[in-house]
């Protein structure tokens, strides 16, 4: 599979990676606030690395774009949501994550705005799912 997510932030590099350890990115729902949906952080060449880095230092702000901020596992950076990537990657989590995410590209700017509401059935499907999951195995 394979979908456009919007960068709205970067780790820390560990180890001798340079420049950022994984791009943080999310996807702009039906209400229009971007919800985070993993991490991504493999699939780069040395180039890509450096192109992507000079433009997330471009965009930097304090100012998380998430509408829930994510629990990472280094310092995070914030940048403004303009950035678009394609990511592959093997499904979705049961809380809605890229499962396997690898980037496979820098998408052209409008493509931040073209993602808006993709994934808004899916997302109000596997909500659907889980609720009633949830309700199934809750004992009155």
């Amino acid at each position: 599979m394979t979908h456009i997510c919007i960068v709205g932030g970067w780790t820390e590099p560990r180890g001798s990676r340079p420049f950022f350890g994984a791009l943080l990115v999310g996807i702009t729902d039906e209400q229009g606030e971007l919800r985070y949906v993993g991490r991504v952080a493999s699939g780069f060449t040395d180039a890509q690395l450096g192109l992507v880095w000079k433009q997330l230092h471009a965009l930097k702000t304090k100012t998380p774009p998430f509408a829930v901020v994510p629990d990472t596992n280094a310092r995070a950076h914030w940048v403004k949501p303009t950035l678009a990537v394609r990511v592959q990657f093997s499904g979705w989590t049961r809380d809605g994550r890229l499962r396997h995410p690898v980037f496979a590209g820098l998408e052209a700017p409008s493509s931040a705005k073209a993602t808006k509401g993709r994934h808004g059935r899916r997302e109000r499907a596997h909500t659907e799912r889980t609720s009633i999951a949830a309700d199934a195995t809750r004992r009155d």
